[in-house]
């Protein structure tokens, strides 16, 4: 096993202005060399067509990542000629109407461009292809929008289907080709989720969960590590193909999503539990027992509850995820973590206190406030190796032992938490570059 840990900082000073510059995307560049390429061919048909229809066909077809080809192309070209249909249509029957019935006013032109609008996006549905939508509406809209100053407007429109399918089939050659890169399949990363989401009750953006489904999808070792019980992850993290463990309890479990079970725990000896208690009811202080039996989560509530535990109770007990339970833990129960919360004001002492009581070899003491709670905090009481470091070693004997081969572990650290959703985005941009660099030809 590989006894060092890569540790990548993903701001370099902590304390500089934090002032967010995108990278240059690979969208950005793929779109300058797709319009390129829609120039020059404009320039080798002698200045013919209309170049503008076909370099937006191929911003809008651009795509930062390969694209599915062929495929993907074809349902852009039916979309095109689907916008080109219902463009024809509105031509002839505006035309044959204006010469033989009546002069439109053209606030009812504009109502039928807007129906004609709607046909064309519903037909692309009932075609199942609403990839193409947009680019249906605009082939439709160039079409129309001239009207009524239009020569030869069949002509007009089968030059914007060629130009259009230009457009699509030079994105679509752009999109297929892509600079060479290698992957990194030996690199385990560890990424907090307190740097992809602000609390434990927020949701991970969809943009970050995309990125992340990206990076698990493409064949990235990824471990995330969440300070919570994995019922807070599973709410935040929606639809995720998260196909490695998890460290969840800050340290102190280790989850499996996919089959929904605790693969290791480090829980506080009985003993130990049986002393913190009888502290904490000579205190007259309020708990929670947070245990785990047969990879349920349970929770035990002991000692006088407070307005924050009363509060917080009230929004976990809806969660399928966990059970509360009546009484005290039973033998078959290991306890992860036990918690007490209160107003800064009275913890403050009775932290001091604890402390002074609670001998440091026999419980790690973590506090941390409590979201939605302005003012409160929590003390987390884990036994003394339930750490996230300790963990880490598990996880790499777990998939070392499992996959038979030596993982590097790199820790993607932010200096501070989640503050924004671009430096979250930047986190993972940086976790890509790491494991899929550019991989040029003189290196």
């Amino acid at each position: 096993m590989v006894l060092f840990i890569m540790k990548v900082d993903v701001r370099e000073n902590p304390f500089e202005k934090r002032i967010h510059i995108p990278h240059l995307g690979q969208r950005i560049i793929k779109s300058a060399i797709a319009v390129f390429l829609c120039l020059v061919i404009y320039m080798l048909r002698g200045y013919q067509g209309l170049v503008t229809q076909s370099t937006v066909a191929a911003i809008i077809c651009i795509q930062p990542y390969r694209s599915d080809g062929i495929q993907t192309s074809l349902n852009r070209i039916i979309g095109t000629l689907v916008g080109a249909f219902w463009g024809v249509l509105f031509l002839l029957a505006t035309t044959t109407i204006n010469s033989s019935v009546i002069k439109l006013p053209m606030l009812v032109i504009y109502l039928m461009m807007a129906i004609g609008i709607i046909a064309t996006l519903y037909t692309t549905v009932v075609l199942r292809k609403t990839d193409a939508a947009a680019l249906s509406a605009i082939v439709f809209i160039c079409i129309v929008g001239p009207w009524p100053d239009l020569e030869a407007p069949l002509d007009q429109t089968l030059d914007r289907i060629i130009d259009t399918t230009i457009g699509i089939v030079v994105a679509g050659i752009v999109n297929a080709v892509s600079l060479p890169r290698k992957k990194h399949p030996e690199y385990l990363f560890f990424i907090r989720l307190q740097d992809l989401v602000p609390d434990r009750y927020s949701h991970v953006s969809s943009r970050v969960l995309v990125m992340l489904n990206r990076l698990y999808n493409d064949g990235a070792n990824i471990c995330l590590i969440s300070k919570w019980a994995p019922a807070f992850l599973l709410s935040q993290m929606g639809i995720m193909s998260i196909s490695h463990p998890v460290i969840v309890m800050d340290g102190a479990g280790l989850y499996d999503i996919p089959n929904k079970k605790y693969l290791d725990l480090i829980p506080i000896p009985e003993e130990d539990v049986s002393y913190l208690i009888d502290i904490f009811n000579k205190l007259d202080i309020g708990y929670g027992i947070y245990a785990v039996r047969n990879s349920s989560l349970m929770i035990y509530r002991g000692g006088p509850m407070n307005w924050a535990e009363v509060q917080e109770y009230s929004i976990m007990k809806r969660s399928p995820y966990r059970n509360y339970v009546e009484g005290d833990p039973s033998p078959e129960d290991q306890v992860t973590f036990i918690r007490t919360i209160d107003i800064d004001r009275k913890l403050n002492p009775l932290e001091e206190k604890l402390r002074e009581l609670i001998p440091e070899d026999r419980f790690r003491i973590v506090r941390r406030p409590q979201h939605k709670m302005e003012g409160y905090s929590g003390l987390y009481f884990y036994n003394p190796e339930a750490t996230v470091e300790h963990m880490k070693q598990i996880v790499l004997e777990k998939l070392d032992h499992d996959d038979n081969k030596t993982y590097t572990p790199i820790d993607m650290i932010m200096h501070e938490a989640y503050t924004t959703d671009n430096e979250a985005v930047a986190l993972l941009n940086k976790t890509r570059s790491i494991y899929e660099p550019v991989r040029l030809p003189w290196r």
